[in-house]
This record gives C-alpha cells, sequence and structure tokens, in this order.
C-alpha cells in the first residue's frame, strides 16, 4: 500500500483476464427507438436494453442513461451485462443508450460553457433533450424510475464530461455519474495561448457550484489515455484533470471514502476497448447486489484509489503535486481472495523522459522557409509555444476517431479524395519526414534533401488495410519521438538551417511546421469530414 502526495492511498490488483460465463446467462433484452427532438432539431436513436425476463417484475426500475449508445457493440456491454445478470451479481436495471453523430463534439461538453475552440456550442440543446424529452419517455414507456437516487448517467471521453455535467448541475434527476476516460482537459483557452490549470471548464463549474448530499462518482483515467504533460511533472494530463477535479471535489465535501470510486486501468487506452474491459465495475458500483463484487474479478490490472481523511491537508492545498518514490512494500489485503497477486505502483512516478520547461520560442523569420509552409505556420497562435502546441493536437484526434467505425474511416468526403485512414498515415509520413528533416538540420548537415509525393506516398501506404487502432498507435509512437526530438533542440539548433526540397529551411520553422500541418487536417477533417459520416 502507498500514499501520495494528494492525500489519496492506492492498491493495484493484478487479476484474471477473463470471467467465465455460466452456459445459458440469463439474457437482457434490447429494444431500439427513434426519439424526435425538438432542442436537437434531430432523431435521435436509442438502444434500450431491459432486464431478462425472468428478473423480478417491479412498478420502476433503477436505470442508467449512457452517452454513446452507438459504441454498446464495441464495448462489448450487453456480454457484460448478461454475465452479470447469470451471476446474479447486480439488480434488475434499464440501459437507455443514446446514440451520438457527427455533431457529437458540439452536443456534448458543459452545458453553461463551449470550449476555446466553439465545441459544445449545443451542450445546452442536448441537456434540454436528456431532462424535458429523453427522461419523460424513458419514465412513461420503459418503467424507469423518477426517483434520483436510482437515476445514474455516464458516458466516454466528451460523453463522459457531459454526463458529469448533467449529475452535477441536476441533482434533483441523477444522483450517481460514471466517468470513463472523461475529457475534464475542457477548457476556455488554448494550451500556448495563455493557458493556466484556471482555464478548465469544468473544475471551475464545481468550484462556484454547490456538491449534493445525494453525489456519488465512479471515474476512470488509463495510464495510456494519451502522452501529453501539459505541466511536465510525470503525470500525463488526462489524469491529472481528473484528480485535481477529484481535489476540487473533497473541497466542496465530497466523502471521497464513501461517494467516490477512481479506478485507474494500467496499460488503458482512450478506447472502447479499454472502457468495456472495466464496464463490470462500474455497473458494480452503479447497480450491484450486496455482497456481490467479488463475484466478477476485472480483467484488468487496475488502481483503485481511496481517500485517507488524515491526509487531507495535503488533498486541500496540492494544485501541481510533486512526483513520488514508487513504493514496495506489500498490500495489505484482509480477506482478499487467493488469486489476487499483490502488487504496487505509484501513481504519481516520473515519465522515463519528462521534457524539460521551455523558455518562449520566436517565430521563424522571412526566408526560413518555402513560401508553401506559411499556411502551416500562421495556424500557430501568436505567442504560442509549437512543442505545447503538438502536444495538445493528439487527444483531439483520438476523440474524435474512437467515436467512429472502420466503415466511417475508410470514405473520402469526395470523389478522389483521400480516406480518413489516408489523411492519418499521410500525418505520420509527414511528421517523420520534417522531423527527420529537422534532426540533419540541427546536426550541422548540409546535404540538399530531397523533397516527396504526398499523393503516391499515400497509394503505396495500404492505409485502408490496416485497422485504425494499428494506425493510432503508430502515431502515437510516432509522435512521442517526434516530441522528444523537438524538446531537445538548444536555441543555436533552432537557428541551423539547410535545404530541402530544392529551398532553405531551420529548425525553427520545422518546429512550427509540423504541428501546424496536423492544425490543418484538424481543420479539414472537422469541417469537410465528419459532416457527412
Amino acid at each position: 500500500m502507498g500514499a501520495n502526495s494528494r492525500g489519496l492511498r492506492y492498491f493495484v490488483f493484478m487479476l484474471p483476464d477473463t470471467l467465465h460465463s455460466p452456459a445459458s446467462p440469463a439474457g437482457t433484452r434490447l429494444h431500439r427507438e427513434v426519439l424526435a427532438s425538438s432542442f436537437l432539431k434531430r432523431d435521435v436513436e436509442l438502444s434500450i436494453l431491459l432486464p431478462p425476463a425472468e428478473a423480478e417484475a417491479r412498478s420502476s426500475y433503477p436505470v442508467l442513461y449512457l452517452n454513446d449508445g452507438q459504441d454498446l457493440e464495441r464495448l462489448n456491454f450487453q456480454v457484460t451485462l448478461d454475465n452479470l445478470y447469470a451471476h446474479h451479481a447486480v439488480q434488475p436495471f434499464v440501459v437507455v443508450a443514446m446514440h451520438a453523430n457527427e455533431q457529437r463534439v458540439q452536443e456534448y461538453g458543459t452545458a453553461a460553457h463551449a470550449d476555446y475552440n466553439g465545441r459544445g456550442s449545443l451542450a445546452g440543446a442536448y441537456s434540454q433533450f436528456v431532462l424535458e424529452e429523453l427522461l419523460p419517455f424513458a419514465q412513461a414507456h420503459y418503467q424507469a424510475s423518477a426517483d434520483p437516487a436510482q437515476a445514474v448517467m455516464a458516458g466516454f471521453s466528451l460523453g463522459g464530461l457531459s454526463a458529469f455535467d448533467l449529475v452535477w448541475h441536476h441533482p434533483e434527476v441523477f444522483a450517481r455519474a460514471g466517468v470513463f476516460s472523461g475529457s475534464f482537459w475542457w477548457r476556455q483557452r488554448a494550451v500556448g495561448a495563455g493557458y493556466t490549470p484556471a482555464d478548465r471548464i469544468m473544475h471551475g463549474l464545481v468550484r462556484v457550484g454547490e456538491l449534493h448530499p445525494s453525489h456519488r462518482f465512479w471515474l476512470q483515467s488509463g495510464t495510456l489515455d494519451e502522452r501529453s504533460d501539459r505541466n511536465e511533472n510525470g503525470v500525463i494530463d488526462s489524469i491529472e484533470d481528473c484528480l485535481d477535479l477529484i481535489e476540487e471535489l473533497v473541497k466542496k465535501g465530497l466523502d471521497a471514502q464513501h461517494s467516490l470510486r477512481y479506478v485507474q486501468v494500467e496499460g488503458g487506452h482512450h478506447h472502447p476497448n479499454t472502457w468495456g474491459r472495466v464496464m463490470h465495475d462500474f455497473l458494480l458500483w452503479a447497480f450491484g447486489q450486496e455482497g456481490s463484487a467479488a463475484l466478477m474479478p476485472a480483467p484488468l490490472p487496475i488502481v483503485r484509489l481511496q481517500f485517507d481523511p488524515t491526509l487531507a491537508p495535503a488533498i486541500l492545498s496540492a494544485t501541481a503535486a510533486a512526483a513520488e518514490e514508487p513504493v514496495h512494500e506489500p498490500l495489505e489485503l484482509p480477506n482478499a481472495p487467493s488469486h489476487l497477486a499483490p502488487h504496487t505502483a505509484d501513481l504519481m512516478a516520473p515519465s522515463l523522459s519528462t521534457p524539460p520547461s521551455h523558455m518562449p520560442i520566436a517565430r521563424p523569420a522571412e526566408g526560413d522557409f518555402l513560401p508553401y509552409a506559411v499556411t502551416y505556420i500562421n495556424q500557430i497562435p501568436e505567442g504560442a509555444d509549437p512543442r505545447e502546441v503538438l502536444r495538445g493536437i493528439a487527444q483531439e484526434f483520438h476523440a474524435i476517431f474512437h467515436n467512429l467505425s472502420e466503415a466511417q474511416t475508410e470514405k473520402g468526403y469526395a470523389e478522389g479524395k483521400w480516406t480518413l485512414k489516408e489523411m492519418l498515415q499521410h500525418q505520420i509520413d509527414t511528421e517523420r519526414i520534417f522531423a527527420y528533416r529537422a534532426m540533419r538540420f540541427a546536426r550541422g548537415d548540409s546535404q540538399d534533401l530531397p523533397g516527396f509525393d504526398q499523393d503516391d506516398y499515400v497509394v503505396q501506404s495500404g492505409a485502408n488495410a490496416r485497422t485504425m487502432a494499428s494506425l493510432l498507435a503508430e502515431y502515437d509512437a510516432t509522435r512521442a519521438a517526434t516530441q522528444a526530438l523537438f524538446d531537445s533542440f538548444t536555441d543555436e539548433q533552432l537557428d541551423r538551417r539547410g535545404t530541402a526540397n530544392g529551398g532553405p529551411t531551420t529548425v525553427r520553422a520545422l518546429l512550427f511546421i509540423v504541428p501546424g500541418h496536423e492544425l490543418h487536417h484538424l481543420h479539414v477533417l472537422r469541417e469537410r469530414y465528419l459532416p457527412i459520416l
């Protein structure tokens, strides 16, 4: 057992990888509905799961309202739920899963504030849809309970932020929220453009809001949710944003020992595969029968954090806790099942490669780059550090791509245009080439480096034959290598120049071109691809 400087005690459990289901598991019943929303001005598809026919009949049932209902199959949700019912591990409850569409990044968010880029502009309308159209429909047609203590809302990524926002502001409707890899980074100012932690919108809403006695929260993060580390303290942003939100809740009076469960998945990604494999933990927390927790062992090693009241001052004062050395004492697990293997880990341990602090970086001057590059360089805001901009982009791509099917990522926005897979492969290839040029020039290499034909590269890449998961893994690996290289450059190296594609380029210019090129494609993705998917 260990304790970090936030006053959170943490335990790591290494548990079996699979659960063997009984031969004839009880079966949930799937209904599909389409609900016309006047607030969203669209038809909302619903997937509704009813308890098995043999379950206890009731006049009303506890209910889970789940964002991103289109991902139920990818989450293996129904199989997990059937296993829980077969083990008599959960009480009968209704699942109402709302499908998102191409407006997802506008409908999900915080109802009170869009983010710095205008995303979440329809979050207020989405809240009205849930409160005034969805809940009355579910209560009238599917025996969903109107008791707030029996209503849970959950979601993933942006959908998780949306769920938390609704529960926080409407305790008269929902008592509990479940958030998988929540987008608690949601901010009113871009990283690299004067951003501070105070710009995180949900944290601010909690600070000015009121905790309700009924509030309960289940929060989850994965250690590989992302690679970005804004304040360079060795803790990825998604974990730090979540822990900082816990701090805000505790300051408001949340009894974290009884009203909070935080699950951190070691090796977990910002992806339905990870979320699906810890789904049973959430469902047991939300709807478990008394004494049922031991019936469903976790399929992944997870960290469970518990609040230690004796260390409360550390939580109340910490805003950027320093990293600690790993703790290696054995766990003390009274009455733990014999298959639990004791392991310890330090949530706050520094990464193997922590980037150095940076001084502000000057923009490249005229003559430092070829004319085509000005489009990309101008994507970087004045005063922003391109290295910090680069850190923040990956999370946005992951947030978009995780919601798309393989078929959707194999479409172009017009005939003859690249598919999304081809576009991502192009970004990977281009980043590698530009980073290679920067490395050569920084080392004083004066050879004229050749250009490349991006269309020929895409044709030869075979991107459409690959899975999106494999492309994103390559994207992340490439980004980590680029970031490490860019972080290593000195001021002298930034001003070194070479020749590529027949013209002069400085290392400094390439630092701006790489994130600017990706921002260009991010705009194309939002404006041309997403509206047709």
